[in-house]
């Protein structure tokens, strides 16, 4: 998710993309030499003009509607630009269009994909009306920013469409295709990612009815960049977004609160890289003039190969936030936002998982001889918090997290992966997420807080890799514990197909269903699961969901410790 990876790294993302490939069929439900049950469903505008008819999936409980193009291609003058809705929208189609299979992925960060990738997938329950006004659940994929599709095997048939909400999923532009700012773009904030988001939402204003959708009672979720996409939705220009959706649903994004300064590392540090900005000379593929025209011009000529190669030759590229600026789609950053109260009154749904942190451990452990010593450890903790301005120890830091790793885990040959397990999980996400459920709640919003808490979750298939490496960690059964996008198994249902999962897991994964599509019916997950006021954390765990109190929650992640590592040594 964040910086550039050594050889071990390379290694782990290539197996990471076999278990991808393994995984990803075609259209699903059925295949073989007879192919998938189809059904046909005729589709109209929202002014009640025929359209065409659109030929989907039969999955047995639900259908499938897969490979919806909401947006035209975005290439040509459409690259580094607003998204167009695809025009078959407007003007209808001939014949019957073929829903079965999944579209293009973006262009991801090993240039893989295609331009040609804003796509959507409606799946709804069998027998479904248009007009039955279904709350709908848009979700929005995670991985940095960088990676990842809505077609992923882990969202596909999501088992929260059997509780009677229309589930869609959705692609994004992703990489500089999606998020590159220049002062010669016609938005020099660029956020293109979630321009697409934002388009994808529109097209479920005007046409989710005709698959049984509310367009009236729209939830967003999304989990990790997917989250951090939410959150700043909801603090997004309000004349844009206003009335897209009516609740939210933050999963692991409460990372990089305070985003991308457009002034500053937006320009100089993802811009510059490309052409020149603001009199600076730029060495990239479209430097040498400070014409807009010729600038928009040659951006939209490049390779895509050009186009990478110019993203990865700028450092602050290693991890890709949305840029902000006054007067823009993206007025403040989510920390300034939130603090100003300037956040849609939406319910919302925010949490995080006790061990995120595993997972970057393990991506990163081979730049740093596998955090095998305290030196390797200090290098390590020096530069993930090297964006961090307070001045305080980072070796302290180190040197802390050691000690209450060994407390919690042992003092076994893997404290200090663990150990920077945990400060990768309570600096970056666990304790910002503390913050913006005091913060939202405080405004008022209606706030509910949850904690995903089982350590012995099976690891995600997306990361089975990670399978090779569990006698590194100690954090659970499986080594990784309550490890960044765990949970997502559980909420789209497909841990209840695992081999690994026990009856206490699977009752989870109801649980957590239920939660979810209660909360994207009407504002309130249920289950004794009450607004947020300090003591009603809820913590999801195979033993019995429980409520925590926000004092359990920052001891455990010793939140009061990163509210000032300077001065505050337990």
């Amino acid at each position: 998710m964040l910086r550039k990876i050594k050889f071990f790294n390379l290694l782990l993302a290539f197996f990471i993309s076999l278990a991808l490939l393994a995984g990803c069929g075609g259209g699903g439900g059925g295949g073989g030499v007879v192919g998938p049950l189809t059904v046909v469903i005729s589709l109209v505008s929202s002014t009640g003009n025929p359209l065409g008819d659109m030929r989907c999936v039969d999955e047995g409980n639900m259908i499938a509607c897969r490979g919806i193009p909401y947006a035209e291609p975005p290439v040509d003058e459409l690259r580094f630009a607003v998204p167009v809705i695809n025009q078959m929208w407007n003007s209808g189609w001939d014949g019957t269009f073929r829903a079965t299979e999944f579209g293009n992925k973006c262009v991801q960060d090993d240039g893989s994909g295609s331009e040609d990738c804003l796509f959507l997938n409606v799946f709804f329950p069998k027998g479904t009306e248009p007009g039955d006004a279904l709350p709908v659940m848009f979700w929005i994929h995670g991985g940095a920013l960088i990676q990842g599709e809505g077609s992923l095997p882990g969202y596909d048939v999501p088992d929260l469409v059997k509780k009677g909400v229309v589930v869609v999923t959705i692609n994004y532009r992703l990489n500089a295709f999606g998020f590159l700012p220049h002062p010669a773009l016609e938005d020099p904030t660029g956020n293109f990612g979630l321009k697409d988001q934002v388009l994808a939402l529109q097209w479920v204003q005007d046409f989710i009815e005709n698959f049984g959708g509310d367009p009236t009672n729209v939830t967003i979720f999304g989990e990790s960049a997917g989250g951090h996409s939410v959150l700043s939705l909801l603090v997004a220009d309000p004349v844009i977004v206003g009335g897209l959706f009516h609740k939210a649903i933050v999963q692991s994004g409460s990372y990089s609160p305070t985003q991308t300064d457009l002034a500053t590392v937006g320009y100089f540090g993802l811009g510059l890289p490309f052409a020149n900005v603001l009199g600076t000379p730029s060495t990239g593929p479209c430097g040498g003039t400070d014409d807009a025209a010729e600038i928009r011009a040659c951006l939209r000529a490049l390779t895509v190969e050009e186009v990478m190669d110019a993203q990865n030759s700028g450092p602050a590229w290693a991890w890709i936030s949305p840029v902000y600026a006054a007067g823009t789609f993206l007025p403040q950053s989510i920390s300034t936002a939130i603090t100003a109260g300037n956040v849609a009154n939406v319910p919302i749904m925010i949490g995080s998982n006790l061990n995120e942190g595993s997972l970057f451990t393990a991506l990163f452990m081979g730049d740093y001889n596998n955090f095998d010593t305290l030196t390797d450890l200090e290098l390590g903790v020096i530069t993930l918090l090297a964006t961090d301005p307070r001045v305080y120890s980072r070796v302290k830091v180190a040197s802390d997290y050691t000690s209450w790793a060994e407390a919690t885990y042992g003092a076994n040959d893997n404290k200090y992966r663990n150990a920077h397990s945990m400060i990768f999980t309570d600096a970056t996400f666990t304790c910002n997420c503390l913050g913006q459920w005091v913060q939202l709640a405080a405004l008022p919003r209606t706030v509910y807080a949850y904690w995903f808490t089982d350590s012995d979750a099976p690891i995600n298939p997306t990361y089975s890799i990670l399978e090779f490496l569990a006698d590194l960690f100690n954090l659970g059964e499986w080594g990784f514990g309550a490890c960044h996008s765990f949970e997502i198994q559980y909420i789209f249902g497909h841990l209840k197909e695992r081999l690994q999962a026990t009856d206490e897991q699977k009752a989870l994964s109801n649980r957590m269903i239920n939660y979810w599509t209660n909360f994207a019916q009407n504002g309130a997950p249920g289950g004794g699961w009450t607004a947020f006021n300090g003591t009603n954390i809820r913590v999801l765990n195979p033993a019995g969901d429980s409520d925590a109190t926000a004092v359990a929650f920052a001891g455990a992640h010793y939140c009061a410790y990163w509210a000032d590592p300077g001065t505050f040594w337990p």
